[in-house]
C-alpha cells in the first residue's frame, strides 16, 4: 500500500460545509438540509435506484428554497462503494459551473417510450455505455470522476444536471441549467475547515526492485529497458509468471524528474512471450529515453475483492470499485454517516490529472 500526500495552499475566503452519505436511504422520508447554517447548495451523488428520489428532492431544493444543486449519477457511494447509497455535500455558498456538454450531443437515442396502459409499447433498444463525467475543483485539487448508466432508472445513459437560483442564472445566462449532460465542470467555493491531502492507497504488488530506464520507445511503445528487451523484465517476474492468469493486470509508474504518470500494460508480444521485445502501455503515455520505471502487478484476488475499509468520518473520499458482476444482491442495512462524501467509480477517476483505474484505489481528503 502507497501513500502520497500533498497539502493545499491558502486561501482568500471560506465556505461551511456539511457532508452525509446515507446507506440505503429511506424513500419515505425527504433529504434533509443542516440545521447549524443555511445552505446555499448541495452536491448530491446518487446510486442509480436512488435518483429518482433525489431528482425529486433536487427539485423541491430548487423550486422551493431557492438552493443551487448539482445532481450526478455514480456507480456507488463511500465507504467501499456501497451500490445503494446517496452521498451530500452542503455549502453555505454557490459553486461555479464551468464546460459542460449536454447529453444529446453525444447521445442521440430517444428515451423509451412509455405505456398508456392499454397499447403494447416495444421496449427493444440496443444496449449501450456512454463517457460521461464530472470534473469537480477544490481548493488546488482536481477530480475528474466518471459516472454510471442510468439507463434503468432514469431512460438516460447519464443522469448529470444542476439548477441555480434566478439571481445566478440571470448573471450567468448558462444555456445548459435545467439540461441532462455528459460533462460538466464544478468549482467549489474555498472550504472551512480546510482540508488535507490528498492520500492515496491502492493495491498494487511491485513486481521489481532494480532502477529501470527507458532506453528505446515509439509512441506509447516501450521498445528496450536498461538496453535491454522491455519485455524480458515481466517475462523474469516470479509474482507474474506464478499466477498465470489473464485476470492480472499490470501497471508501470512512468518518472520523468519529479513527475509520475501511471499507466496500464496492455501488450507485450504474445502475452509476455519471445515474439516481441516490446511493451504497450496506455495509448495517452509519451514516455522518453531516461525517464524511470517501476512495475506492478494487480491480482485477480485483488482485482474483484470487496472493499472493506473501516467507516471514518471527515473525509472527501473517492474510489475506483471492482466491476459489479451480478445485479440486485444483498440490501445493505439503513445507515447514516455524518461528515463523510464522496463517491465509487467502476471505471476510476482522476485526482490532480493522474488517474486511479485500477480496482481498490483510494484518494481521500479530511479535515479536523
Amino acid at each position: 500500500m502507497r501513500f502520497l500526500r500533498r497539502f493545499s495552499s491558502s486561501r482568500i475566503s471560506a465556505a461551511q460545509f456539511f457532508a452525509r452519505t446515507s446507506i440505503s436511504p429511506n424513500h419515505n422520508s425527504s433529504l434533509l438540509a443542516p440545521t447549524h447554517f443555511t445552505p446555499k447548495s448541495v452536491v448530491l451523488l446518487s446510486t442509480p435506484q436512488n435518483l429518482p428520489f433525489v431528482i425529486e428532492n433536487a427539485i423541491t431544493f430548487y423550486q422551493l428554497v431557492g438552493m443551487q444543486v448539482l445532481v450526478a449519477g455514480v456507480d456507488g457511494v463511500v465507504p467501499n462503494g456501497t451500490r445503494n447509497g446517496v452521498s451530500e455535500l452542503w455549502l453555505d455558498d454557490y459553486l461555479t459551473f464551468g464546460k459542460s456538454i449536454e447529453l444529446s450531443k453525444k447521445d442521440s437515442t430517444p428515451p423509451l417510450r412509455e405505456s398508456d396502459g392499454i397499447h403494447v409499447v416495444g421496449a427493444k433498444t440496443h444496449w449501450k455505455n456512454i463517457d460521461a463525467g464530472l470534473r469537480l475543483y477544490f481548493g488546488d485539487n482536481s477530480v475528474d470522476l466518471s459516472l454510471a448508466n442510468t439507463a434503468f432508472s432514469t431512460n438516460t445513459l447519464a443522469t448529470l444536471f444542476f439548477f441555480q437560483p434566478k439571481h445566478l442564472q440571470e448573471k450567468t445566462k448558462d444555456s445548459n441549467m435545467g439540461e441532462m449532460l455528459c460533462e460538466l465542470t464544478a468549482t467549489l467555493p474555498n472550504l472551512e475547515p480546510q482540508l488535507s491531502g490528498p492520500l492515496s492507497e491502492d493495491r498494487w504488488i511491485r513486481l521489481t526492485d532494480e532502477e529501470l530506464r527507458v532506453t528505446k520507445f515509439h509512441g506509447n511503445l516501450i521498445k528496450s529497458i536498461n538496453g535491454k528487451s522491455a519485455a524480458s523484465f515481466l517475462e523474469k517476474s516470479e509474482k507474474l509468471m506464478s499466477l498465470a492468469s489473464k485476470d492480472t493486470k499490470v501497471y508501470v509508474k512512468l518518472y520523468n524528474g519529479d513527475l509520475c504518470k501511471k499507466y496500464e500494460v496492455i501488450a507485450g508480444g504474445g502475452g509476455w512471450g519471445a515474439k516481441a521485445d516490446l511493451l504497450a502501455i496506455s495509448p495517452e503515455a509519451k514516455p522518453q529515453n531516461g525517464d524511470r520505471l517501476e512495475f506492478f502487478m494487480v491480482s485477480p484476488d485483488d482485482r474483484y475483492g470487496e472493499m472493506t475499509s473501516a467507516v471514518v468520518s471527515n473525509r472527501i473520499r473517492f474510489e475506483c470499485i471492482p466491476e459489479a458482476t451480478s445485479y440486485g444482491g444483498e440490501v445493505p442495512a439503513s445507515q447514516e454517516v455524518e461528515n463523510l462524501f464522496g463517491c465509487g467509480c467502476e471505471s476510476g477517476f482522476e485526482v490532480n490529472e493522474v488517474n486511479h483505474r485500477s480496482a481498490g484505489e483510494v484518494v481521500e481528503f479530511s479535515w479536523k
